[in-house]
């Protein structure tokens, strides 16, 4: 260091070290604060601004360490209190995450940020009605909270509270989850447009424009010409279904158009209750993917024919909490009078290859360049067993019987406690139901299929 921490007074520790932190010299700045700390041991704010730093970084085993150490000084302040309750939910310590929020309450009831991480807590918990009230005290307090807001929002859509849920989901148009872009005409809002065009606008994952597409017939209807975007991954599938006008890559130039909406909109426009769910469209895979598929999962003779998939996209932020690794899979899916087939892609492929019983499990990845061939494959499965990402929902489109595994802190979708869902007819969602949490998920699972085999079998 430039200048020793022992000669810097707290607060130019502190900024010294932000500074390090942000640009990238993390190590630097933990160094220059531990030298600080180790001069002024009872300064609760070089304890709280190295926890900080530290769940920055997501170590947030460090971070309680250090918020426990502010805590130690004598200071009760408020922001560390929550600060602890922040970085306790990220370890699923969720009861003590919620009564340090509490704490942290006691000392500043009227401050918005703080009922809202509260909230947070909360709702990681399953507790979404306490959730719902943290959040609307955090936006009685603090108005503009927009995050408040869409988490608020997913609460209520957790209780299956649509028509509350779809008012606060609309936030993500306005506080920066979907990036502002230049877009074509007014913002439709229903209406009929016979004689103009409408563009539906690409948002979220592949699994919400899925979810969504049910929608497009709806849409179709009430103009009009229909342009949809769609990323390319699931532009093929889009095209070959006559569900738009026209398919608009995204990323290419967007028409001149009188309206336009975006895509995960479109349920609030017409879904009001869990009784009035559109069916999903029913996709029609191509006939000749089909049959460039068939000799390689029909190779399978008369064992029952089940495809696997155990993670999402890498790049969603929580991926790492639905996926699963895949030796779980093969421990509890690969069975006598089974054949497995994995319909996996990007870089958890990897992991069929590396793993020592790969082998028994036939690999269709080399032959699925898009969501249009995953669906060619799925036609000639029996069932697809899966964590939750973008193939339940294509699986669940086309009335494929799927069965979606889920952690304690599942999707709004799939509401909570429910083994079945109204979007999807033939999904079953297999939820832990005890302490033993994906063990006993993959056991329930794995049961279930040792039956469906036996009595595909006629064993049973």
């Amino acid at each position: 260091m430039s200048l020793s921490a022992a000669l810097m007074v707290i607060d130019d520790a502190i900024s010294a070290a932000t500074a390090l932190h942000h640009g990238g010299r993390h190590h630097d700045a933990e160094s220059l604060l531990r030298e600080a700390i180790a001069h002024h041991p009872a300064s609760h704010a070089l304890h709280n601004a190295c926890g900080v730093m530290q769940a920055s970084q997501g170590r947030y085993r460090d971070a309680v360490a250090s918020y426990r150490a502010a805590l130690r000084t004598g200071s009760g302040e408020a922001a560390i209190w929550t600060n602890l309750g922040n970085a306790l939910t990220h370890l699923r310590l969720l009861d003590s995450a919620v009564a340090c929020h509490d704490a942290a309450l006691a000392r500043a009831p009227d401050e918005g940020g703080l009922h809202y991480n509260r909230g947070i807590s909360l709702a990681e918990a399953g507790r979404h009605g306490e959730a719902v009230a943290a959040f609307s005290r955090a936006l009685a307090l603090a108005p503009h909270h927009g995050m408040a807001q869409w988490d608020r929002g997913r609460s209520y859509l957790h209780l299956g509270n649509l028509v509350s849920g779809w008012i606060d989901y609309d936030v993500r148009l306005r506080n920066g989850l979907v990036p502002k872009r230049a877009v074509p005409g007014r913002r439709w809002e229903g209406g009929a447009y016979a004689g103009q065009r409408l563009v539906l606008l690409a948002e979220q994952g592949f699994g919400d424009m899925l979810w969504v597409s049910r929608y497009l017939p709806l849409v179709r209807a009430l103009g009009g010409e229909l342009i949809v975007e769609c990323p390319p991954e699931l532009a093929g599938l889009y095209q070959s279904q006559g569900l738009s006008d026209r398919v608009v890559i995204q990323g290419e130039a967007l028409p001149a158009a009188d309206w336009h909406a975006w895509q995960c909109s479109l349920p609030g426009l017409f879904t009001r209750d869990l009784d009035s769910i559109a069916q999903p469209v029913a996709f029609v895979p191509d006939p000749a993917r089909v049959a460039a598929l068939r000799p390689v999962i029909e190779a399978a003779g008369p064992l029952l024919r089940v495809g696997i998939v155990w993670s999402g996209s890498v790049t969603f932020a929580r991926n790492a909490e639905r996926a699963r690794p895949l030796e779980p899979f093969l421990d509890a899916f690969d069975q006598p009078g089974v054949q497995l087939f994995s319909l996996q892609k990007g870089p958890p492929e990897a992991e069929l290859a590396q793993h020592r019983r790969g082998q028994r499990v036939i690999d269709l990845a080399p032959g699925l360049r898009g969501f249009h061939d995953t669906a060619a494959a799925m036609s000639l499965l029996d069932l697809v067993i899966m964590t939750d990402s973008a193939v339940a929902h294509l699986a669940g489109c086309m009335g494929k019987p799927v069965w979606v595994l889920l952690g304690a802190n599942a999707h709004w979708l799939w509401l909570q406690d429910r083994g079945d869902t109204a979007w999807y007819p033939s999904m079953r969602l297999v939820r832990p139901r005890g302490p033993l949490g994906w063990t006993q998920v993959f056991d329930s699972a794995s049961a279930e299929l040792m039956r469906l085999s036996l009595r595909h079998a006629g064993l049973l």
